[in-house]
């Protein structure tokens, strides 16, 4: 364990076994912390990374309907993260239009669904909920398998 994790560790532990970001900054400010280092002490360069933050956050927000004439089909983002040498924001035609972009998005996306399965099986086996988790999986693939043959 870090002595950055040891700390926060500390600080749950002082604060009843939870820690908020407000909390974890504060302890931050003072250069004796381990934590210290963590953090970009630049407020102009702080503030780019921030706005970079915000930015990226935003085109995540647009989305389009891919089928307008299924208004109850859920819209999808309009732009998508593409790894072509360096991440960029590519419109959902253009990607639709590249093999090497749809592949690229594809690949990304399972590799997302992986980290999550992963995440959610070693969470379930961890509070004990490994039976109500795997009873929700077969629920969603039912479902999916329905919507699937009722085209």
């Amino acid at each position: 364990m870090t002595r950055w994790e040891r700390e926060l560790e500390e600080m749950a532990s002082e604060l009843g076994d939870k820690l908020t970001p407000e909390a974890v900054v504060d302890r931050a400010r003072s250069a004796n912390s381990a934590l210290h280092s963590m953090f970009d002490w630049d407020d102009a360069d702080a503030a780019e990374k921030y706005r970079l933050l915000q930015a990226r956050g935003l085109i995540r927000r647009v989305v389009v309907h891919l089928e307008p004439h299924k208004p109850n089909e859920p819209p999808v983002r309009a732009y998508l993260n593409v790894d072509r040498g360096s991440r960029e924001y590519v419109a959902v035609s253009v990607v639709q239009s590249s093999p090497q972009a749809t592949q690229a998005v594809i690949a990304h996306l399972l590799t997302d669904l992986r980290s999550v399965q992963a995440r959610l099986l070693r969470y379930a086996d961890a509070l004990d909920a490994s039976d109500e988790l795997r009873a929700s999986i077969n629920k969603f693939h039912a479902r999916n398998e329905r919507k699937k043959r009722a085209g």
